[in-house]
């Protein structure tokens, strides 16, 4: 029994469980309850700011007036910290006088959730900052969200999951690109990376084994993207040989590219 038990567990070491279908249309992100300093302000810079590339967009105050709180995939709350500012001095290049500026800070939490079970899918502690030689426009001008920070928290909570439907330029036993039969109508779009996932099926349960990585190399349709497989290229020439379904499962960009 022990043997038993012992093999199953070696099987399923190094595989991720996930019950999650194939993406089929781009996920809804309401943006709903902001706490702390500047709410309003912060709330409307969340809304502009988010990348309509990857997901739907919406004011959550807007779903509950229309009842479409069932097309709702993910909420996005916020804790907004208050104003920093700090007085500095600086030096003109050309004259070598000096002059007086103001550097502002404003930190804030992002917190994801799933709309369905509440749970959370993806957190971030950011901060942004601007100057001015004029505190009062410092001030204002921090009052926004990086770019990146609300990519990155959308790309770690919102996971796209599709298919390989086909390798491209296999050179040497190794796969160098990749066709899915996907596009900008699930939020695939530039600067997108993936894991490459072997699908498998262990007593009626479907499991996925990370096996390479892959990022957007160009996307041509709603329904082609072309992506470069930038690692485990034999791997995913083995696994397809033998039959097996490799996915691509979206993530955040990696702090060092492959």
């Amino acid at each position: 029994m022990k043997k038993l038990i012992t093999l199953v567990c070696f099987i399923i070491c190094g595989l991720q469980i996930c019950n999650a279908q194939y993406t089929t249309e781009k996920y809804t992100v309401a943006i709903a309850d902001f706490t702390g300093y500047y709410t309003e302000e912060m709330f409307s810079a969340c809304l502009a700011a988010m990348p309509i590339c990857r997901v739907t967009a919406i004011n959550w105050n807007d779903v509950a007036e229309t009842n479409m709180a069932d097309e709702v995939d993910f909420i996005i709350t916020a804790n907004i910290g208050e104003v920093a500012t700090e007085q500095k001095t600086g030096t003109q290049l050309l004259t070598g006088a000096e002059y007086t500026y103001y550097s502002c800070k404003v930190n804030y939490t992002l917190v994801m959730t799933d709309a369905k079970t509440d749970k959370i899918v993806a957190t971030r502690n950011s901060f942004f900052t601007n100057t001015d030689q004029d505190p009062d426009k410092a001030a204002t001008g921090c009052l926004k969200f990086s770019d990146q920070d609300l990519r990155r928290l959308v790309d770690n909570g919102c996971i796209v999951k599709v298919p390989i439907a086909t390798l491209q330029d296999v050179k040497k036993n190794k796969a160098q690109t990749a066709i899915i039969d996907a596009g900008p109508n699930i939020g695939i779009c530039e600067g997108l990376y993936f894991d490459i996932q072997v699908e498998s099926e262990i007593s009626g349960r479907t499991f996925y084994k990370t096996i390479g990585a892959a990022k957007v190399k160009e996307v041509l349709s709603d329904e082609l993207t072309i992506c470069e497989i930038t690692k485990g290229g034999k791997d995913v020439v083995t696994y397809i040989n033998e039959g097996s379904t490799l996915i691509l499962s979206s993530k955040e960009e990696p702090l060092i590219h492959f």
